[in-house]
């Protein structure tokens, strides 16, 4: 043996070689984590690093006691392409957030590093599952959520693995998880996953949360569930899930979450003695139940949101609701529920939200839910409510809901409603209501919504609106309004702000039944149907804010003021079924947002004037007059007549649709913007087709069943960062925090 053989074992024992792809050892004290952060900002190109030279100080960096990087947020850094292997340079590193930025892929030598137990890489452009991360031996949560992942299997990690999120992704086969039982939290919601609900999810003895809602999961829902005793949250909705609820899922003692909605579950909804001991929020909505509401739902007593919209449910509201005494929400709309409410809910002191539209619930209103004295949203819309409007409703404080709508009440608003000091949304529209519209309503200073149609009004138009500085949207229309409109009406509209397709609005949604201030929807005044005469106020001018004007098919003569293009907002405008005469006047071009100006039917001559809105617009808008010009293709008159919008007892502008008023509501409330066309409807704003008042009246039937149809999608010119995104923010989970959040 040579001396070479002799010495190269020694050699390499004092001089180790070292390759790119072995991991790093721990770092000499001049190799400290200070140059690693230098190293880091120069290869990652992070410039908010640059602006201290001090790497303490630098956003984002937390440092540990003994002057050490334990934890990177590095969220919104704009960071793209491959990532380093940070946790393999920072040995004592435990917290790294990555999201929100453009990261494509991973470095991942395979090290098993001993500290890190939180990584975050959610919101990026991960297609596929960062190689060998499943070796990091201390990971604790793992978040992929909002990439473009697509693999069908989820690697086995270390049983320290607690919670795994692969919401938001473009997973579409049946996901295997692998050996991964040590879940607590398992988040695969929104995606294209199919077939059947994996049996591991029965064997995943430790979960406590599971979401796999808004995929394609079908056939009957398994009962898997017995051994998941620790399972808390379960949300399976928006799959096409059959069958009824199993016996094994039912009897989960600590189950407090169940949301089910947007399936095809079916039959009668059975609940036995120790059913659902611990559960907080039972989301059924949007399914197949029939039969009865189970009388042992009053045995629920830590129940504190009940959502049944939506099924087929028959019979009475079963009188042990009112035994629920922690229970806050009760959505029970769009069945076909009969007999009246039941008095015992009078003793429900904590109800806050109750909705009963659109079933067949008659009787007189309870007065007794006066002493439900939390009540924000009382929605009673489309029934068969008689009688009087109770007067001990005023003495809600802190109401700021209240349909009425499609009723057959009689008599007048009680007095007392003028003492309503949150009240924001009222409408007793298509009810047979009589007298003059009680001036008692211009003390409810909150108001922003007032929908009073077809409910049998008379009288002339109350001055005293421009009292109600708040107010946003109005209509009287189809009753019996009288005399000539007051200049006051000019003074409408001076405090609000405007609501444009064009811009990204924030809106500030109010409860779950998306009820909202702030400027969720256009300004409007909706007189048409009335008995109106005299001409048309100069002072309509003033109304800079207004954006929807209907006056149609009254008796208004005289011409149509020129100051009317002051009102340089007006982006819709209804004069049509009137007495006008005189020429359309020129300051009508100058209208910039017009989409719509219909003035058929009345006396008006001379020339169109020129303008690209007008133009463009569909020539039955100007016809039954003597016009000439575009978009007209005659050359001096115009006499067909189109025919009068005849006035249908019981109908009128459909009550106004919460669903169009969340057009981006909200964030918060809303990113209910950010609803596309999905199959789904917020509880409680199932509503009819068309919004109260403008191109809607008479439409609809009384009768109807609430339609199913999604709710309205993105304004144009709001862009989306990814489509799928829209899917988590109507989630029913969703929409209770925001309920929550405007209740603290």
């Amino acid at each position: 043996m040579s001396v070479t053989d002799l010495l190269l074992p020694l050699f390499l024992l004092v001089f180790p070689t070292r390759s790119r792809s072995q991991c790093p050892t721990n770092p000499s004290p001049i190799v400290n984590d200070t140059q690693v952060l230098f190293s880091l900002r120069d290869r990652l190109g992070i410039k908010v690093w640059n602006e201290t030279a001090n790497p303490r100080a630098w956003r984002g960096v937390e440092w540990s006691s003994d002057n050490r990087v334990e934890g990177l947020a590095l969220a919104r850094f704009n960071l793209s392409g491959v990532l380093p292997a940070i946790w393999d340079e920072l040995p004592s590193l435990a917290r790294l957030d990555l999201s929100q930025n453009g990261i494509s892929s991973l470095e991942v030598t395979g090290c098993k590093n001993t500290q890190l137990n939180l990584l975050n890489l959610s919101s990026n452009s991960l297609r596929e599952f960062p190689g060998n991360i499943s070796s990091l031996q201390s990971l604790e949560s793992l978040d992929l959520s909002a990439n473009f992942l697509s693999m069908a299997g989820v690697p086995k990690f270390s049983s320290t693995l607690r919670s795994l999120n692969l919401s938001i992704n473009n997973l579409t086969a049946s996901v295997s998880i692998g050996g991964n039982l040590g879940l607590e939290v398992l988040d695969l919601s929104h995606n294209g996953l199919s077939g059947s609900i994996p049996e591991t999810f029965g064997e995943m003895t430790n979960l406590t949360r599971l979401d796999i809602s808004y995929n394609r999961f079908s056939g009957d829902l398994p009962d898997i569930w017995s051994k998941n005793l620790e399972l808390r949250y379960l949300d399976i909705s928006n799959n096409s899930l059959q069958g009824g609820l199993p016996p094994s899922l039912r009897r989960l003692r600590k189950l407090a979450d169940l949301s089910a909605g947007y399936n095809s579950l079916s039959g009668p909804l059975e609940l036995e003695d120790g059913d659902f001991a611990s559960i907080e929020t039972l989301h059924l909505w949007q399914n197949l139940f029939n039969g009865t509401i189970p009388v042992k739902v009053g045995s629920l007593r830590n129940l504190r949101l009940l959502v049944l919209t939506g099924n087929r449910f028959s019979g009475a509201i079963p009188p042990e609701l009112g035994n629920c005494s922690n229970i806050r929400q009760i959505l029970l709309d769009s069945n076909d529920l009969t007999g009246t409410i039941p008095g015992e809910l009078s003793k429900l002191s904590h109800l806050q939200q109750l909705v009963l539209n659109y079933n067949d619930i008659g009787g007189e209103l309870p007065s007794g839910l006066s002493n439900c004295t939390e009540l924000v949203h009382l929605s009673l819309k489309r029934n068969k409510f008689s009688g009087n409007i109770p007067d001990s409703f005023g003495n809600l404080s802190r109401l700021r809901y209240l349909s009425l709508y499609s009723n057959d009440l009689v008599g007048s608003i009680p007095a007392s409603y003028g003492k309503m000091s949150s009240l924001i949304y009222l409408s007793v529209s298509s009810n047979n209501l009589s007298g003059e519209v009680p001036a008692m309503l211009q003390n409810v200073s909150t108001l922003q919504f007032l929908f009073l149609s077809n409910s049998g009004f008379s009288g002339f138009v109350p001055d005293w609106l421009p009292r109600l500085t708040n107010l946003r949207e109005m209509d009287f229309s189809y009753n019996r309004l009288s005399g000539e409109m007051p200049a006051s009406i000019g003074r409408l509209f001076a405090n609000v702000q405007l609501y444009h397709k064009s811009k990204l609005l924030l809106l500030d949604i109010k409860m779950l039944g998306l009820v909202y201030s702030s400027f969720a929807c256009p300004t409007s005044i909706n007189f048409s149907s009335n008995q109106l005469t005299g001409s048309i106020p100069t002072a309509i001018g003033d109304l800079y804010n207004l954006q929807l004007l209907d006056l149609s098919h009254n008796q208004l003569t005289g011409p149509i003021p020129e100051s009317l293009g002051k009102a340089r907002n007006l982006s819709k405008v209804w004069l049509a079924g009137n007495r006008l005469n005189g020429s359309i006047p020129s300051s009508v071009a100058d209208l910039s947002f017009l989409t719509t100006f219909d003035v058929s039917n009345n006396s008006l001559v001379g020339r169109i004037p020129d303008s690209p809105q007008l133009s463009s617009m569909d020539a039955a808008l100007f016809a039954g007059n003597q016009l000439s010009g575009l978009p007209l293709t005659n050359t001096c008159s115009s006499t067909a007549t189109l025919p009068h919008r005849p006035r249908r007892d019981g109908q009128g502008g459909s009550e106004h649709d919460q669903r169009d008023v969340t057009t981006l509501v909200s964030v918060a409330i809303f990113m209910a913007a950010f609803l596309s066309n999905e199959r789904t409807v917020a509880p409680g704003t199932l509503g009819s087709g068309a919004r109260e008042g403008f191109g809607s009246a008479g439409a609809g039937d009384p009768g109807a069943k609430a339609p199913t149809s999604s709710l309205p999608s993105l304004p144009e010119g709001v862009p989306l960062l990814r489509p799928s995104f829209s899917r988590f923010f109507s989630t029913p989970s969703f929409l209770n925090s925001l309920f929550n959040l405007f209740l603290d």
